[in-house]
């Protein structure tokens, strides 16, 4: 190649070479630039909330919004004593559920070392009698629920018999499930309506909170900074309930009770100094609302808060272990 000709080349090599650069400028300038990827939250009914990568073009609309949970929280403003709790029996409360047959009426039950046995607490506190479950084995008794029954849809409760402190129980736990008794009987026993083994796929799990929707049953862990999910559905016939991951939530503190609202509208978690809620949309499933940041309800003061229930008008009740303790309200703007 002549000198001539070299020149020629290089002048055209140098033309192609900032023609590209300024097209590369082009699609990289804020204003013309396409969108850059966005980490967002899987929420596939029934699978584990994961993190994938995907541009906005591409994102779904989540069908919950941080809006929402904030007018969640916003309703729920004023803690309030209803009263002493007046059961001797009750000195570890770990559960409760508010009842569906008597309207104001809490079921509560103890940690471990008691008896299969509920008890009835009235509105301001009062001792409204005990009943066991007959069939039942109190080991370690975290939460309780309520929800329709198996069969006939009545009201039933369903006692979870979910800790596993020590990690000996190698993933499979127990939840109990009895009809619903009449508090005005004072007391009595009810026959086990259906025994259900919920079968961890992660192994053994120290689960602590418990509630029933949407035919499911979930339950939570009490890990110190994440939560782990897991629903179960129970098949016709088998004792035995697989349960699923469904989320795994960032806290940064212990998950220690669960209840969702009578109308499904409002989940709600509690750890000893904090009461999480996340707001869930008619025919939304509870692993996508729980893909969404919660936000935080008043907390009552408690020494050692391990229980929470929704009653029918959407105020929550709370209250701790111990001895000589307190039922808490926290009250719902209409």
């Amino acid at each position: 190649m002549d000198r001539r000709t070299a020149l020629i080349v290089a002048v055209i090599s140098v033309a192609v070479v900032g023609a590209a650069w300024v097209l590369r400028l082009q699609r990289n300038d804020p204003g013309t630039a396409s969108p850059a990827p966005t980490t967002v939250a899987s929420t596939e009914p029934g699978a584990a909330v994961t993190t994938t990568t995907t541009t906005p073009t591409t994102t779904t609309t989540p069908t919950t919004t941080i809006a929402d949970h904030a007018i969640v929280c916003d309703r729920y403003q004023s803690v309030t004593v209803a009263g002493p709790i007046e059961s001797g029996g009750l000195i570890e409360t770990s559960g409760i559920a508010a009842s569906r047959r008597s309207p104001g009426v809490v079921w509560a039950h103890n940690d471990s070392g008691d008896e299969a046995r509920l008890y009835a607490i009235g509105p301001a506190g009062e001792d409204l009698g005990s009943f066991t479950i007959d069939g039942g084995l109190a080991f370690d008794w975290e939460d309780v629920a309520i929800g329709p029954g198996p069969t006939d849809g009545d009201p039933h409760l369903y006692v979870g018999d979910i800790g596993d402190n020590f990690g000996i129980r190698q993933g499979r736990v127990t939840v109990y499930v009895v009809r619903e008794p009449d508090p005005s009987a004072l007391s009595g026993t009810e026959p086990l309506a259906l025994e259900l083994v919920l079968d961890s796929p992660d192994g053994a799990q120290n689960f602590e909170a418990l509630f029933v929707a949407d035919g499911s049953i979930f339950v939570a862990t009490k890990d110190d900074e994440t939560t782990s999910v897991y629903q179960g559905t129970p098949l016709d016939g088998s004792p035995t309930v697989p349960l699923e991951l469904i989320a795994t939530i960032e806290l940064g503190a212990e998950v220690t009770a669960a209840d969702v609202s009578w109308d499904g509208s409002v989940i709600a978690f509690r750890g000893y100094e904090t009461v999480w809620l996340w707001s869930r949309r008619p025919g939304d499933s509870v692993a996508n609302a729980l893909a969404t940041e919660p936000c935080m309800a008043p907390s009552p003061e408690e020494r050692q808060g391990e229980s929470l229930a929704f009653l029918a008008d959407g105020t929550i009740t709370t209250v701790s272990e111990g001895s000589n303790v307190v039922l808490h309200l926290v009250r719902r703007d209409s």
